[in-house]
């Protein structure tokens, strides 16, 4: 009996361990990533699965790849589900791989999963992809700049990129001289002297490439701070300090602050209150800087305009000598206009929105009725759906949404689109939505006529007198092919 027990509580031990490898044999060993690449280049996604050839040719386990976790399947082991031609995977002893050739804007902020399925729990990855942007790199105001000795002076160093790059200064392509400081991309001269004359260096390196920009320093005797123009004393100046933009939606949108200042002076953007800092989101790709003249201008990238965008930006100037003003820019959206007809059972719409559109909610109600009924139609539902040069048109088949037929509907419709908000029609309309087979007395009117191609419609007596006649007609031929036969 005991000998039982113990080869029983052995196979047992056998079991779990098998059971155990088998399990550990479907984990995926390395971590998701997140890749900056330009846009054309190859990338490679990998998935680390050991000895994953041969668990899937055992079908131990299957893989996959798709895009975003509810999205599209990409590939299922070495099958390609994918039918846009733009994806390949190749796999090795050790490792699963999805191998885009040519990386395009569709692939911008895309999510790719790699998921390893067994009788267990699946394993899952994620990776992420952005296009980047190579580093620019400006200086605020004037690269070259003259400081009076003693004084505290400020050199910003603008970049952007994607992602953010990171900045180093140099002095003589060298380290900085002591008595300068760094906090992030600006230079501090607490207190000016002459051994800080001479050349700075701003380096902005990030993944995809570098840039460097170079200011002159020149200090001059205190004495002669008198003789600096005019737009070199002490001040900060905004021109033009409110201002109203209207934007289109999934258009490209710049917003400018024109501003004179000395001693140079930081741009803080604020969007309703908060702070916008030079980083990489889904709506804002950058804040930069020239210079025209004496004038500079800081400009707050709008990349594609959103129903998110929408408010109050305020750009605030200002610099080490007590100097602060402020621009106001107010956003607002140009709302896209919806044009709704209804006619023979058939919803008509043309917008000037050019971007994705979701579903259509139909809001319909007879005369009398005091309240609307809504129905939601997604756009795989849509009849027709055509994009052109000056938005979309559509139109949607209503006689199987349980309307009520051979009647009067006042008819409104909202446009709900993927990243832009809802859009209403411009005005209700009214039309007759008919029980095509079963018309009644409206059988007989214009509209329905014309609808179902149809000159004439006889009334019910009518009706009666040609069937009967019809009948006799056929009785007497039925008669005479008899006689002939």
């Amino acid at each position: 009996m005991r000998q039982k027990i113990w080869k029983n509580f052995i196979f047992y031990i056998i079991y779990i361990i098998g059971f155990s490898i088998h399990l550990w044999s479907q984990e995926i060993l390395n971590k998701g990533e997140t890749y900056f690449v330009k846009n054309g280049d190859s990338l490679e996604l990998l998935c680390h699965i050991k000895n994953v050839i041969k668990l899937t040719n055992d079908e131990s386990i299957s893989v996959a790849w798709s895009q975003g976790q509810d999205t599209g399947l990409i590939a299922s082991d070495m099958d390609i589900q994918d039918e846009s031609g733009r994806y390949d995977v190749s796999m090795d002893q050790d490792y699963y791989k999805l191998i885009i050739p040519s990386v395009t804007i569709a692939d911008d902020k895309k999510t790719f999963v790699c998921t390893s399925y067994s009788e267990g729990a699946p394993y899952q990855i994620t990776h992420n992809v952005f296009i980047g942007e190579p580093p620019t790199a400006t200086i605020i105001g004037k690269e070259d700049k003259t400081i009076a000795e003693g004084e505290e002076f400020v050199l910003e160093c603008q970049v952007s990129g994607i992602p953010l790059p990171k900045v180093q200064w140099l002095y003589e392509d060298k380290e900085l001289p002591k008595g300068v400081e760094t906090i992030e991309n600006k230079l501090i001269f607490k207190k000016a002297k002459y051994q800080f004359a001479g050349n700075y260096k701003c380096i902005a390196n990030n993944n995809i490439g570098n840039a460097s920009v170079q200011s002159k320093i020149n200090i001059v005797d205190a004495s002669k701070a008198i003789e600096l123009p005019i737009e070199m004393k002490e001040h900060v100046k905004i021109y033009d300090k409110s201002e109203q933009i209207t934007s289109e939606f999934g258009k490209e949108l710049n917003l400018s602050c024109k501003y004179t200042a000395y001693p140079e002076a930081s741009v803080l953007w604020t969007f309703n209150g908060r702070p916008l800092d030079d980083m990489v989101n889904e709506n804002i790709t950058k804040i930069f800087a020239y210079q025209e003249e004496k004038y500079t201008f800081s400009v707050l990238n709008i990349n594609t305009f959103q129903i998110s965008n929408i408010g109050q930006y305020k750009c605030n100037v200002v610099n080490g000598k007590g100097g602060n003003e402020s621009k106001i820019i107010n956003v607002i959206p140009i709302i896209p206009q919806i044009d709704i007809n209804v006619g023979c059972n058939t919803l008509y719409f043309e917008t000037t929105f050019k971007g994705d559109i979701k579903k259509l909610r139909l809001y319909w109600k007879t005369p009398l009725s005091s309240n609307f009924s809504v129905i939601e139609i997604d756009k795989e539902d849509f009849s027709v759906l055509k994009q052109h040069s000056n938005g979309i048109s559509g139109a949607v088949e209503l006689s199987q949404y349980g309307i009520t037929k051979n009647h009067l509907i006042n008819f409104e419709a909202i446009l709900e689109s993927t990243e832009y908000g809802d859009f209403k029609s411009l005005k209700q309309v009214t039309s007759y939505i008919f029980d095509e087979k079963n018309p009644g007395k409206i059988g007989s009117s214009k509209e329905y006529l014309k609808c179902f191609d149809l000159d004439t419609e006889p009334s019910s007596g009518n009706r009666n007198y040609i069937l009967l006649t019809k009948t006799f007609i056929s009785a007497l031929l039925f008669i005479a092919f008899g006689i002939l036969m």
